[in-house]
């Protein structure tokens, strides 16, 4: 949440919905605002200045152009009307904000005209400073059928979100901005009828927030998609639409709480949030939970490391990568709660980083809540433009509340394992462990037999991996040195080389910490080419970190021979 005198830059701040949200903004801290609209103010006439309601102004206005000899046209007078209204409006919301202690100013410019931007916050940032904020709340519709859209009316909607952000952004480069925030639209995810203009704009945003995130770690950066609101563009038939069709809409207070609520969440939370039905509507008590939609690019500025976990040369996304994409995404989705564990964690398809050199990986991860109780439980999904990827539930118990331990590894004994020492050939010889320098974090396998096996290694915090976020929330780096040790136990049981296809469940004890860590394997069942086992990480002292109940793995098919004749 930008702090006392931060300079909050805002497109379509001064009327409509944002407007709102901003005097919520300003009762919590005395900001200064800069808004932006492309309204022009001017003097109003002073037989005017006493006069309310549309309708008394609109005979007043055409009384006055009687007076005056002036055209005369209905079309006139309601242009007159609609921006007479809102300078009126826009005078509303300056002194507003002033009378909860912020400063203002409204400036008259389109948020697409990049220069006449530049030039207009080099004045503010010489009396203000720098802008530390930005919320980019323009927005327009025109809503026809594809086949009735002109090129004139689609760039109307779509360059005041999609232009009007690359200026936003291209005039605050050198800013130190805390938090962007850009208000999108649910339709980015659903559609709407007559609205592909309205939803490829809104989906361009979602895109950005997660490549200005990736930027930006330190930053709070959201693309919100707004579902219809009670006011703003929504008109009385547009509400009897959403009324008949069971969506709830959102209410002035409870929007502005959601947008002050995302302004205090931690820079790492989800960059997409898909705000749907207002949750204390009488209309709708049984509306949905709302989703949550965390969007990241994954390259080799974001994540080198996976240049070191490639399969024939070609990056492939870990299982605990992925493990830790769904952690972050829970967390976020309910942060007064504690994650405690993963459930039924599959994999449905491999991410193979195809481009990894050239073009970013871009992945989605959706939360869903699915039920209540103690906590609350959550559905996961991470997918990419080929499909679906991962799948499993989370559980969020209160902070503090205890978490047993869930798998037979926890607890077992190395003499209980009846460990045979290791043969001695090199862990990571290319005959079953493909895995480069960056991904070699076991350090010693102190033993295997038919009855599990146990081996020591390094946390992530001591490897050469580069965080996107200001945490880990799983180790991921000790949980593949895991999956590692139970390739080589399966490559003994198994007789072949394989992967890891599911994990029943993923407890979480405690946050990742310096090793050397001890990682021990005791096997559940072995029959064809699959084998079942639990894993438990240990630290120095003995105190348990994670554990991985149900990890399957399955023998890979035999490469085909390849013959040569002379």
């Amino acid at each position: 949440m930008p702090g006392a005198e931060d300079v909050v830059l805002v497109s379509g701040g001064a009327r409509g919905v944002t407007a709102n949200c901003l005097l919520t903004l300003a009762e919590a801290a005395p900001l200064r605002f800069v808004l932006l609209g492309r309204t022009a103010l001017t003097p109003e006439p002073a037989e005017l200045a006493n006069v309310s309601g549309e309708p008394a102004l609109k005979a007043a206005l055409i009384n006055r152009a009687k007076q005056s000899g002036g055209a005369l046209t209905p079309k006139l007078i309601a242009s007159q009307l609609k921006d007479l209204l809102a300078q009126r409006e826009i005078r509303g919301t300056l002194s507003a904000l002033e009378a909860r202690g912020s400063e203002a100013r409204y400036l008259a410019i389109d948020v697409a005209d990049g220069p006449a931007l530049e030039q207009a916050l080099n004045s503010v940032r010489s009396e203000w400073g720098p802008i530390s904020a930005v919320i980019h709340g323009a927005g327009v519709i025109a809503d026809k059928r594809i086949a009735e859209k002109t090129e004139d009316s689609f760039n109307w909607v779509f360059d005041t979100k999609v232009q009007g952000l690359r200026a936003l952004l291209g005039a605050t480069a050198t800013d130190p901005l805390k938090a962007l925030i850009y208000f999108s639209s649910v339709a980015a995810r659903t559609g709407n009828l007559g609205q592909s203009d309205y939803a490829m704009a809104n989906e361009v945003l979602n895109v950005v927030a997660a490549a200005e995130a990736a930027r930006r770690p330190r930053a709070i950066v959201r693309s919100l998609g707004w579902g219809p609101w009670q006011s703003g563009m929504v008109t009385p038939e547009l509400r009897v639409h959403f009324e008949r069709m069971g969506v709830p809409l959102i209410s002035e207070a409870r929007g502005a709480l959601m947008l002050k609520e995302e302004l205090c969440s931690a820079a790492n939370e989800p960059t997409a949030v898909v705000l749907g039905g207002d949750p204390d509507s009488d209309l709708h008590p049984s509306s949905e939970p709302r989703e949550a939609v965390h969007e990241l690019l994954v390259g080799p500025s974001t994540h080198p490391y996976l240049a070191d976990h490639a399969v024939d040369g070609v990056p492939t996304v870990p299982v605990v990568l992925a493990i830790e994409w769904l952690a972050r995404a829970a967390q976020a989705y309910a942060p007064h709660l504690e994650l405690a564990r993963l459930r039924d964690v599959r994999v449905l398809r491999g991410i193979v980083l195809r481009d990894f050199n050239t073009t970013p990986t871009r992945l989605v991860v959706r939360c869903k809540q699915v039920s209540n109780g103690h906590g609350i439980v959550a559905q996961l999904e991470l997918s990419s433009e080929h499909g679906l990827h991962y799948r499993c539930t989370a559980e969020l118990l209160p902070q503090g509340s205890a978490k047993p331990a869930s798998s037979s590894a926890s607890s077992v004994s190395q003499a209980a394992l009846a460990l045979d020492p290791w043969s001695g050939r090199a862990v990571y010889d290319g005959q079953v462990l493909f895995h480069g320098p960056r991904f070699q974090v076991i350090s010693q396998v102190t033993g295997t037999s038919e009855k599990g096996a146990v081996a020591v290694m390094q946390s992530v915090l001591e490897s050469d991996w580069t965080a996107t976020t200001a945490q880990w929330h799983t180790d991921p780096a000790a949980l593949d040195g895991a999956l590692q040790l139970a390739l080589l136990w399966s490559q003994r049981m198994l007789g072949g080389a394989s992967l890891p296809t599911s994990v029943a469940s993923l407890t979480l004890h405690r946050p990742p910490t310096r090793g050397p860590l001890t990682c021990t394997l005791v096997a559940q069942r072995v029959s064809g080419q699959r084998a079942v086992m639990d894993i438990a990480l240990h630290d120095a002292a003995g105190n348990l970190l994670a554990e991985l109940a149900g990890v399957e793995t399955h023998q890979l098919p035999a490469r085909p021979r390849v013959e040569t004749r002379a």
